[in-house]
């Protein structure tokens, strides 16, 4: 069975906050080449102070829908 990108951002706007964010990290480590470590680096720490800043409650995510209608909003004009 097909599934649409629309359905598999559904079921991971479904997981907690720490399962999407190493889901995240999944996702830019296949799109990466590997052939650049200090970037590897970099956005392993990135991912780290981002899950941290999640996980203590320094920020909070901004749901699919409200990012959908800002952009909807920004690309009218």
């Amino acid at each position: 069975m097909l599934v649409t990108l629309e359905e598999i951002t559904q079921q991971v706007l479904q997981l907690p906050s720490r399962q999407r964010l190493v889901l995240a990290g999944l996702l830019l480590e296949m799109g990466e080449s590997g052939d650049h470590p200090d970037v590897d680096d970099s956005w392993e720490q990135e991912i780290q102070d981002r899950i941290k800043a999640v996980d203590s409650g320094a920020v909070v995510g901004i749901s699919y829908s409200d990012v959908m209608r800002e952009a909807d909003q920004i690309f009218a004009s």
